[in-house]
């Protein structure tokens, strides 16, 4: 899973078969303090998200079929969730980390 702020909607009037009625997105992924990391994406939404949110994208291709009940279709990432905020724990004295 990547931590992503949508920055905003993608418009396409050829696409895929697979992806009609669909909204695409363009995304930067961030650190849980909210920085920017990596390069910003194009992704397929499946949780009605919109410009500003703070999202979760699932970025593998299998697993993105798979929430979207297609099959044979170029999708490589979708927005799973909206995040409303995150909490950073420290670990617990004594404890091992993995």
């Amino acid at each position: 899973m990547i931590l992503a702020i949508v920055k905003k909607a993608v418009i396409s009037t050829v696409k895929h078969p697979s992806l009609e009625g669909r909204k695409l997105f363009w995304v930067q992924p961030v650190t849980p303090e909210l920085e920017e990391r990596g390069d910003a994406f194009i992704t397929i939404d499946a949780v009605k998200s919109r410009a500003g949110n703070l999202v979760l994208v699932n970025k593998e291709g299998g697993g993105t079929m798979e929430v979207l009940g297609l099959k044979d279709s170029p999708v490589q990432s979708v927005i799973v969730g909206i995040v409303d905020k995150v909490r950073m724990q420290e670990p617990k004295q004594g404890s091992k980390s993995a």
